[in-house]
């Protein structure tokens, strides 16, 4: 896992040492948490469903919104709130596996080689990775392009 300790030399008998922080399995889902806060919000995705912060953008996604969606990895549509959560029955390969899926049939796949592909399944975990690493365990994001920010919590709240 990406920032895990390295289990195999920490001696995990001694839980003085163990981080079990470190140890968790932080991803990105969907929410409806602050949704409709802020103007042009929406929501296509599953409630809870795993998303990433990578999308294809046409040329005009201020006009569309892709340029502020998170698209689900089950649904293969997007939202504009998602949440960094902890899933420790999730494995990193899970996640590639899930990250693969959708990718694949959403045609990513026909177009690419299979080193091409590789790489593609592997920026989108390094974003999701990233941003769950910027951002503590239930903060509500959203993103403009490569930007990801942490939203206000609702007023509604």
């Amino acid at each position: 896992m990406i920032g895990a300790p390295d289990i195999t030399t920490t001696d995990i008998t001694n839980t003085d040492i163990l981080n079990t922080e470190e140890l968790a399995m932080k991803v990105l889902i969907a929410t409806n948490e602050t949704q409709g806060d802020h103007p042009g919000d929406y929501a296509w995705t599953v409630d809870g469903e795993l998303v990433t912060p990578v999308a294809a953008e046409c040329c005009s996604p201020g006009t569309c919104g892709c340029g502020r969606g998170f698209p689900g990895l089950a649904s293969g549509k997007a939202t504009t709130t998602a949440i960094v959560v902890d899933r420790p029955e999730l494995t990193e390969d899970d996640l590639r596996d899930a990250v693969w899926d959708s990718l694949e049939r959403c045609g990513w796949a026909d177009h690419l080689d299979d080193d091409e592909f590789g790489e593609l399944v592997d920026e989108h975990l390094d974003c999701i990775a990233a941003v769950c690493e910027n951002f503590p365990v239930g903060t509500v994001v959203s993103r403009w392009g490569s930007k990801v920010y942490a939203r206000p919590a609702s007023a509604a709240a």
